[in-house]
């Protein structure tokens, strides 16, 4: 379906149908018996209860909304963005793009945020310390052919053959993949073939149970058509669908294989700082292709699990780095109390660093990733290209495998 020009007649005919009682599917048909045109189902959603923002406050009267209007050449609105200023929530949680449009009463199909400013403090109350959360948020309408996340999920899935082998152990030792960083976009499958034939000669040995651990930036852009980070920075450009496909072909050698050669298979999920969205989507690709994986899609700071007897704490490796052994014992206490050795796993830096802190060994993992341009210019070219796989008995690990 081409572009539709939505004349002002067109929006007021919805918003008329609307009020007759008519949802938007036979408001779409309604329309195309008027007319011979199929509408956008979404954009009908929009005009059919099309508003001005309203500025309201909380109970506090410390939030408003200031809707600010640019018109176009034909002196008409043709972008909205809304001002929401001194947004106070009173959890100390993380907030989604989606709670954020919740809260201001924002379908989230119909509106996506282009920039929101945090900040944070307490107040003192009779119980203890109150948390105050203070977003400013720009937002602006979506366009009718914009892809939401729910559509991206499709498109990772669309004709998906789930793929089942029979799975065969041969060893009483477990195996741990770290994938930190691997930038698909400037790295390409060429870049990882070498690292990904060695890695499957070990896999061919055979394992009680094999967990890949997808650390991070997997993806160098967060955007499929643009090159940026997830906060907006800007990136060398890249191809994003050879991207998208150089990550399929590589998971799906890896995954056949390890599946091929083990009682149980696990991916660990941990999102980036470049392509944590993108990420998400791709784990929602491999569950579908690969029922028989125990995938964990996570888009949590942190995360660990137990291996037998072995406790594994995850993290990209860019937020709190210095406390990760102490979040450890207290986020995750159930892992710590019951592992015989402790172990971080995080990548983000692009060097190797391994350091026992306090019995705690965080191994801070490097990449195989080609230098880019920022890269270069700044002198970060000397650290190795390597991938690891860490082999481990019910209680400690016995062998650090480069590949």
């Amino acid at each position: 379906m081409g572009y539709t020009k939505w004349t002002d007649e067109l929006k007021k005919r919805v918003q008329e149908l609307s009020k007759q009682g008519l949802d938007s599917r036979n408001i779409v048909e309604k329309l195309y018996d008027e007319t011979g045109v199929y509408y956008a189902r979404r954009s009908v959603q929009r005009y059919a209860s099309v508003k001005a923002p309203q500025p309201h406050n909380d109970e506090n009267g410390h939030f408003s909304i200031e809707p600010q209007y640019s018109y176009g050449s034909d002196g008409k609105v043709d972008d909205i963005k809304i001002t929401a200023k001194y947004l106070l929530l009173n959890e100390q949680t993380q907030k989604t793009p989606e709670d954020i449009l919740e809260y201001l009463n924002l379908d989230v199909n119909d509106w996506r945020i282009m920039s929101a400013i945090p900040n944070q403090w307490t107040t003192p109350t009779d119980s203890g310390p109150k948390w105050n959360f203070q977003l400013k948020v720009n937002v602006k309408p979506k366009l009718d052919n914009e892809l939401t996340p729910q559509d991206i999920v499709n498109l990772f899935k669309a004709d998906i053959k789930p793929y089942t082998v029979k799975q065969v152990a041969r060893d009483t030792h477990n195996l741990v993949v770290p994938l930190p960083d691997l930038h698909f976009g400037i790295t390409s499958m060429l870049d990882v073939k070498g690292h990904l034939d060695r890695l499957l000669e070990l896999i061919n040995k055979g394992y009680k149970t094999i967990v890949i651990e997808q650390l991070g930036d997997l993806f160098h852009s967060s955007q499929m058509w643009s090159s940026q980070t997830l906060k907006g920075t800007l990136v060398d450009e890249v191809n994003m669908v050879q991207a998208v496909e150089d990550a399929k072909q590589f998971f799906d050698v890896l995954v056949t294989a390890a599946l091929q050669n083990s009682t149980t298979l696990h991916i660990k999920q941990m999102a980036g700082n470049h392509s944590g969205n993108m990420e998400y989507m791709f784990m929602e690709y491999l569950k579908a292709k690969y029922p028989q994986v125990v995938i964990k899609n996570n888009i949590q700071f942190r995360d660990a699990y137990l291996l037998d007897n072995v406790g594994i704490m995850l993290a990209h490796g860019d937020l709190a780095p210095k406390n990760l052994p102490m979040l450890f014992a207290n986020e995750f206490g159930g892992v710590w109390s019951l592992s015989h050795s402790r172990e971080i796993h995080k990548g983000h830096f692009h060097k190797e660093k391994i350091v026992d802190e306090g019995g705690v060994i965080s191994r801070q993992l490097g990449t195989v990733k080609p230098n880019d341009n920022y890269e270069i210019m700044n002198g970060w070219t000397l650290s190795k290209k390597e991938l690891y796989a860490l082999e481990y008995d019910s209680d400690k690990l016995v062998a650090e495998w480069h590949v």
